[in-house]
């Protein structure tokens, strides 16, 4: 009976230790692929620092359109979308804050996101600007600036082409 407890003892402790050694590895292997997420984020190009700054522009009101392209009409009516004043702030850590201010009301919208560089010759860079209010909305702006004078087009997923330049 001794020997039947002692086996069972030792059995139990043997399944203890393994259980334990692959969480602990578990642990490890989740915190290794995390360090090397973080290393593989600071290896990508960064935003050269001197383009870091604000950039404004206003994207001058026009009408929503369609999947198709065509103006969205809703009762007979063309549905307008006012002008809007943008005011991207570039900053060299690669992250990127935005406040849109409608020209209509005043009101105003706040994104924090991330910068990131698509590509880059000696004359100018493209940079995708991920943002987020924090709540539902993330769009997404392309921003291809020329370096010799600091002025950008920036280009939204559903919305037109409009021009930015630096002013800090």
């Amino acid at each position: 009976m001794c020997k039947i407890l002692n086996s069972f003892f030792l059995a139990s402790a043997l399944l203890i230790l393994v259980s334990c050694g692959n969480n602990s590895s578990e642990a490890e292997q989740k915190s290794s692929s995390s360090k090397t997420e973080e290393t593989t984020k600071q290896k990508g190009p960064q935003f050269p620092s001197e383009l870091v700054g604000n950039y404004h522009g206003v994207q001058p009101s026009y009408f929503m359109k369609n999947k198709y392209g065509d103006d969205l009409i809703i009762n007979g009516n063309k549905v307008p979308v006012p002008a809007i004043d943008y005011k991207f702030l570039l900053n060299a850590d690669n992250t990127v804050s935005l406040q849109q201010t409608s020209q209509e009301d005043n009101s105003r919208v706040y994104y924090e996101g991330t910068i990131k560089v698509l590509s880059e010759n000696a004359n100018s860079i493209e940079i995708e600007c991920s943002l987020s209010d924090g709540k539902t909305s993330k769009p997404t702006y392309t921003l291809n600036i020329n370096k010799a004078d600091k002025k950008a087009t920036c280009k939204g997923s559903n919305d037109p082409e409009f021009q930015l330049e630096k002013i800090k």
